[in-house]
């Protein structure tokens, strides 16, 4: 059977360039892989300067470069030159490179994908699965996809696992008004809600709860965006569908611990019925907000999905959101921005990140910069007063609700762009797969 399958190695140093590949004039990244005599040669000696962290989200890359290689047939890994690193992570890259939206297109191309033999097929499926599901969840319109439909996609996606319940109307005002007065300017098919899902778990002495920030569309209110910073916001819900596919990565691997999942659905629209600069608004705690810029919406719904969220005792909160563009602006596309207020779990965090090749960056949640949220005539703003360290004033925002339990705050694009590695662009799963493995780690 071997002889059908086309081999691959995979160099990390000179000393283990095999003679058959002794010729081979390589450089990165102009030319670093090869087909000579029926094998694949991949080289990546340049990935020995490279922290743990660069190095395993290279081998996820070079994973997905390799399905675009070999384009058709069966190969298998026969030598990876790095024991410090795993084929799983490459064998999840290639995967991902089935993916395709084309829901919409009327001449769909059919794709004959190149297979990789390996161990891990369960647990790559796994993630595939749910990692397609983002993907999806995130390149839908927003005609078609709106603060209902995603509610019911995910009540859908979840249901083998999760009880959902969800609040609207009348009710949501009053309990949760901040989620109420964001999506107060959207049409009635396209009215805000707050969503529950719990997967309870017979063994558990802990609960984790995720939060996941859903605008489903974000004109920017009355602040309105120009063109250009509006093309992309169906892509605001990516904090909700990044947890959604989290939550489902959680409850389909072995876990002691009961998990809840809150999603603060909106569109933040424009008409008569927005919410209006310098309207001041009561929180579900009690404080009252200053509304400083109308496209700072998205920490307003958080605040009362975090507040709810303390009120259900957990030993852990993690919200996930596209919150500012300045963290963009700091980290590039690629790297998710991270904040907590606990020290222990922000090296645990960094931890899983660099194994599994997931980028999580802490950045600080610098107190001296609280005063930029200051307001005349409210407790507080929900912007800041300076034009820098957007994302760590609205971490700050959101610190406000959290009081003394564990938090995390994960501010992330939820959005790829063709690169060196693939072609694809849209959607993306981020930061969850060491999320998954930080909360299998530690909460078990």
């Amino acid at each position: 059977m071997e002889n059908t399958r086309t081999p691959i190695l995979i160099f990390f140093n000179n000393d283990q360039i095999t003679s058959e590949a002794k010729n081979l004039n390589f450089s990165y990244p102009e030319e670093y892989i090869f087909k000579e005599k029926k094998k694949i040669f991949v080289f990546l000696n340049h990935a020995q300067k490279f922290d743990q962290l660069q190095k395993n989200h290279l081998i996820f890359n070079i994973g997905m470069k390799l399905h675009n290689f070999c384009k058709k047939g069966t190969f298998y890994i026969d030598f990876f030159g790095d024991d410090h690193s795993s084929i799983f992570t490459l064998s999840l890259g290639w995967a991902l490179m089935d993916y395709s939206f084309d829901k919409f297109k009327k001449n769909k191309v059919k794709k004959n994908s190149p297979k990789l033999a390996h161990s891990h097929t369960v647990e790559v499926n796994k993630q595939k699965k749910s990692i397609f599901y983002v993907r999806d969840l995130i390149n839908n319109p927003a005609n078609i996809l709106g603060p209902k439909d995603l509610y019911l996609n995910a009540r859908n996606f979840l249901a083998k696992d999760f009880k959902s319940k969800k609040v609207i109307g009348k009710k949501l005002e009053e309990e949760f008004p901040l989620v109420s007065f964001v999506g107060r300017g959207s049409e009635k098919n396209r009215e805000p809600l707050l969503c529950e899902f719990t997967h309870k778990n017979k063994k558990s002495k802990k609960k984790v709860i995720l939060i996941g920030k859903g605008v489903t569309f974000d004109t920017g209110g009355l602040n309105l965006k120009l063109g250009n910073g509006m093309s992309l916001m169906k892509k605001d819900m990516g904090g909700a569908a990044n947890s959604i596919g989290l939550a489902n990565l959680i409850s389909q691997s072995s876990n002691n611990f009961d998990l809840v999942l809150l999603l603060a659905l909106v569109e933040n629209s424009v008409s008569a019925k927005s919410m209006r600069p310098s309207d001041i608004v009561r929180s579900r705690k009690g404080d009252y907000i200053e509304i400083g810029d109308t496209d700072a919406e998205g920490r307003l719904i958080l605040a009362d999905a975090i507040t709810y969220a303390l009120e259900l005792k957990p030993d852990l909160i993690i919200d996930l959101a596209t919150l500012t563009g300045a963290s963009r602006v700091a980290l590039g596309t690629e790297v998710p921005s991270f904040f907590t207020n606990d020290e222990e779990i922000a090296e645990k965090i960094t931890y899983s990140s660099n194994l599994v090749g997931d980028p999580l960056w802490r950045l600080p949640l610098w107190e001296n910069y609280e005063n930029q949220l200051v307001s005349a005539h409210a407790d507080f703003k929900n912007i800041g007063n300076s034009s820098f360290g957007g994302a760590i004033t609205a971490a700050l925002f959101l610190k406000k609700f959290v009081k003394d339990i564990s938090w995390v705050h994960v501010d992330m694009m939820a959005w790829t762009r063709p690169n060196n590695f693939s072609s694809y662009e849209g959607g993306e799963a981020m930061g969850i797969r060491a999320l998954l493995h930080f909360l299998l780690n530690n909460y078990n």
